[in-house]
């Protein structure tokens, strides 16, 4: 319904530097694996964490930075507390925002602020309270809920309706309405209807007008919805002739709500004509608002949809030019101009507009030059530490590809690491660096309604290696967008089909051979792990220990029920780790954890309070070898530590997942919906994740991109 823009234009310099500089420049961007978000993904931030309690938030800031936020005048706070929401950074919009609000409580729009940021958090009924005052109007108990509400009387009682200023009714609109998203109580969804009539009534903006028309078609008054409607339609001329991309949006709407699709068709073809149209994100805002509509009910014509089309997001694998200890040539340097040629003329048949991809030398960097020529967005994802992947995958063409491999990183939209691991010759980390672009890939295509596509220059006479283009060609499912270039047609005068031997396309990594460690290195392999301990767990008393125990064995029992294959299942004292080879099984055991504690939990009044578990889910290469004292087999490794770092900042009674968890989740349930599709049958999404922020991890660890793991 609203067609927010929340687009971060992140401007970075790109004076040249020198490789080492801008080495340690990608490195403090990407440390600890903190991505450069898109503004499409932060749209897409939805938490639904009920009863998350504001202790439970953790302050990303030191209390000097905090002053200075503060010392800035409330606009400016307001301001940035709204930019911190719509980039991810939810922790430290709460904390500015708390504090902000404190020092003014009288001031509407930081409290406004401060509720939206509650909202995002998680905490609903925090959120509601502190707009009750705003509005002047008292909380009444809901005994059904046990939840305080206003009620529509008292709401259309309130002088504020008539004199608050329209914009801030509007806002306040869309936090109920955004409550309803979350509570799904009807009281939320008649609020936000009657706040966004009486801005309308006031305004006359077609944003607001339209807002209140679906409502009240959501609350079942068609009858109010159509009058708005056509209200709308009053506003502009003739077809919008002088109304922008989203007013011409608006009334198309208009025209779809009252019936009339074909006028409405035309209206969404003159927007898609419209200057604003280079900003995709209106034209996916608007294809999202039609797929609500439809899963609400509404009849919506295909035709609109076909209109809005949205951008193509395409995930790139390719063979680097050819190393000197190449005993067969793969990708000589002559052809490059031809490849380039090739992908950008393959970008533009499928109207590319987002890539993702790595950055060795060849194919990887022409194919990002060659989408950044198109005005398209790149985002780059490295493997594993920068300076052995500049010694492995660039630095054997020549000082020119490392020259590009610089500007590439330095105009990219984002640059992230799958793992800041060093290689140590393990050719895994190539594989697992594919698995997190495809999960990232699907999920912003899930924003955009879209699915990704996938682009390999490869080499159709070569055996497929971990992670290079033919591990990758394999392992995509749905082959209707898939998009190969053969480097064999481009260059194979002698027409030859002989397969070619693998060992003589192994580059001699001569430059790992000072490193100890290599020859030593055990077996490393992808795993998702969890750890969980009990909330509460160090406060129990002696008295409390019976009962602790027996609630131990009822987790057990339930426990057992669950058929959920783990490759290791370890406890200490209050403590769980576990890990499976698949992001899908680990995702299960965590969330059905979660609530077996969430019900057993309550069930013993003697407890102080109830116990509750904190969950949290990761998944990177690890070492796999027997420990020595248990002799069984165990997991070791930085993974481990950053997995067992995010779960003490875990919000109770939630399960938290990184980055990298849930790009392997989505990739894994992309697959699985492929698969169902191709046999005809239906597939059910299992999971939501939800972006929470960017959060400092336990005993300075570093920071981590988190998600909001939940049953669907």
């Amino acid at each position: 319904m609203d067609k927010e823009n929340d687009e971060k234009v992140a401007e970075e310099g790109t004076e040249a530097k020198t490789v080492s500089d801008k080495t340690e420049e990608t490195t403090a961007k990407t440390k600890n694996n903190t991505t450069t978000r898109s503004a499409v993904d932060s749209q897409n931030i939805n938490q639904n964490l009920k009863n998350v309690k504001l202790e439970d938030l953790e302050d990303d800031e030191g209390e000097e930075s905090l002053q200075q936020d503060l010392s800035k005048s409330s606009d400016e706070i307001e301001e940035e507390i709204t930019s911190l929401i719509a980039t991810g950074h939810m922790f430290k919009a709460h904390m500015i925002a708390k504090k902000a609000f404190q020092k003014h409580p009288e001031n509407v729009n930081i409290a406004q602020a401060y509720s939206l940021v509650l909202l995002k958090t998680g905490a609903l009924e925090e959120s509601r309270k502190l707009l009750y005052p705003i509005l002047n109007v008292s909380p009444v108990l809901e005994e059904a809920t046990g939840e305080e509400m206003i009620t529509v009387e008292s709401l259309l009682a309130s002088p504020f309706l008539r004199t608050g200023r329209p914009d801030v009714i509007a806002n306040i609109g869309h936090i109920f309405k955004e409550s309803w998203k979350y509570s799904h109580h009807c009281r939320d969804l008649e609020l936000a209807k009657e706040l966004y009539l009486s801005s309308f009534k006031r305004d006359q903006k077609t944003s607001t007008g339209m807002n209140a028309a679906w409502l009240a078609w959501l609350t079942g008054d068609d009858e109010q919805a159509k009058q708005l409607a056509a209200a709308v339609l009053k506003l502009l001329p003739p077809y919008g002739l002088e109304a922008n991309f989203s007013e011409l949006i608006d009334l198309a709407e208009a025209q779809l709500l009252l019936g009339r699709e074909e006028e409405a068709c035309k209206l969404y073809e003159e927007a898609m004509k419209s200057k604003d149209k280079i900003n995709y994100i209106l034209i996916v805002a608007a294809r999202q608002q039609l797929y609500f509509l439809r899963e609400a009910g509404f009849k919506v014509p295909n035709a609109a949809l076909d209109i809005l089309v949205p951008p193509t997001i395409v995930v790139f694998t390719g063979h680097s030019i050819d190393h000197p200890s190449f005993q067969v040539s793969l990708f000589p340097p002559d052809i490059e101009e031809d490849v380039k040629r090739i992908i950008k003329e393959k970008l533009e048949s499928i109207n590319a507009k987002i890539g993702y991809s790595s950055a060795s030398c060849g194919a990887d960097i022409l194919f990002i030059e060659a989408l950044q020529e198109l005005g398209g967005e790149v985002n780059i994802v490295l493997p594993f530490a920068i300076q052995d992947f500049i010694e492995n995958n660039v630095r054997h063409a020549g000082p020119r590809w490392e020259k590009r491999f610089e500007k590439a990183l330095a105009n990219a939209h984002s640059v992230s690491f799958s793992c800041e691991d060093r290689y140590l010759g393990h050719d895994m980390l190539y594989r697992f660096s594919n698995h997190v672009m495809h999960g990232s890939a699907v999920m912003r295509g899930k924003f955009l309604t879209t699915d990704p596509h996938l682009m390999a220059v490869w080499h159709s006479r070569t055996d497929s290696l971990p992670g290079g283009p033919a591990d990758f060609i394999d392992r995509w499912s749905n082959i209707s967008t898939l998009h190969l270039i053969d480097l064999d047609e481009l260059y194979n005068e002698n027409g030859t089909t002989d397969q070619i031997d693998t060992n003589l396309i192994k580059p001699q990594k001569t430059s790992l051979s000072f490193d100890p460690f290599v020859s030593k290195s055990p077996e490393r392999v992808i795993k998702s792990m969890m750890f969980s301990d009990l909330h509460g767990y160090s406060k129990l008393q002696d008295e409390h220990v019976p009962s602790f125990l027996d609630f131990l064995e009822k987790l057990n029992q339930a426990m057992e029920k669950i058929n959920t294959e783990l490759d290791s299942l370890n406890t200490w004292g209050d403590a769980i780790f576990a890990v499976a080879d698949t992001a899908t099984k680990i995702a299960d055991f965590g969330l059905r954890y979660c609530d077996i504690i969430e019900s057993l939990g309550k069930k013993y009044p003697e407890f102080p309070f109830p116990i509750r578990a904190r969950i949290s889910l990761h998944s990177g290469p690890v070492f796999v070898a027997q420990d020595p004292f248990i002799k069984k087999v165990n997991f070791y490794g930085g993974h481990i530590n950053r997995a067992a770092r995010l779960e003490p900042v875990t919000a109770v009674g939630q399960v938290y997942a990184t980055q990298q968890f849930v790009s392997l989740l989505h990739g894994e349930t992309s697959d699985e919906r492929n698969e169902y599709v191709q046999k005809g049958l239906k597939y059910y999404e299992r999971y939501s994740t939800e972006y929470v922020g960017v959060i400092a991890l336990a005993k300075s660890f570093g920071q981590q991109e988190v998600y909001h793991l939940r049953w669907k």
